[in-house]
């Protein structure tokens, strides 16, 4: 027959000094996580934007290339209407209308020297405030040539719609580390036409 084991007695000691271990942890741990998810919505909304802006100056492209045959005309191929189709598609995504910079400044200046216009574009070419979109129009890559009407003799020539903004973050500290950032999109189409 089995014998049984002694009682034995436990004594537990009080923990006095850790009680509040686990809440410092949690905070401590608590701001990085905010950190994590503030940084993460703003990567997810630039890139949002980023999409908007690129379907934004696509729009403006199409729209201005297109040629009415029965006509013979590029009804559209203008300052106004190219802004309203780049209007209407910021405005999907509600973002403020665009500011046109036409005639003032057709081509903005590229940093890289290249003669297509394209990005990189030198700072001044962007808004000074953030969350404004600018909008360049620049007609068979010629600084200076501008369309306050239908223009004529642009069949087969290059329309290049630049839509430029300068993104601020929703996050107090992304913006206070790491500021604004340029977002450019630019959409070349041939016109449509003779």
């Amino acid at each position: 027959m089995p014998v049984p084991s002694p009682p034995y007695l436990i004594l537990k000691t009080p923990h006095l000094h850790e009680g509040g271990q686990s809440l410092v942890e949690f905070a401590v741990s608590s701001v990085i996580l905010l950190l994590l998810v503030g940084g993460l919505v703003d990567i997810g909304r630039s890139i949002y934007v980023s999409e908007a802006l690129s379907n934004a100056a696509r729009e403006g492209a199409r729209h201005g290339a297109w040629f009415q045959a029965p006509a013979q005309s590029h009804p559209y191929l203008y300052d106004a209407e190219i802004k309203l189709a780049v209007d209407a598609e910021l405005a999907t995504i509600s973002l403020p209308a665009s500011v046109l910079k036409n005639p003032g400044t057709t081509c903005p200046t590229p940093t890289d020297g290249n003669t297509v216009h394209n990005p990189p574009f030198v700072s001044s070419a962007y808004p000074a405030t953030a969350n404004q979109p600018w909008l360049y129009i620049c007609y068979n890559n010629t600084p200076g040539l501008d369309f306050t009407s239908p223009a004529t003799n642009q069949g087969q020539l290059d329309l290049n719609v630049i839509v430029l903004y300068t993104y601020g973050p929703l996050t107090p500290l992304v913006k206070s580390q790491f500021g604004v950032f340029q977002v450019a999109a630019n959409e070349h189409m041939t016109v449509q036409g003779s």
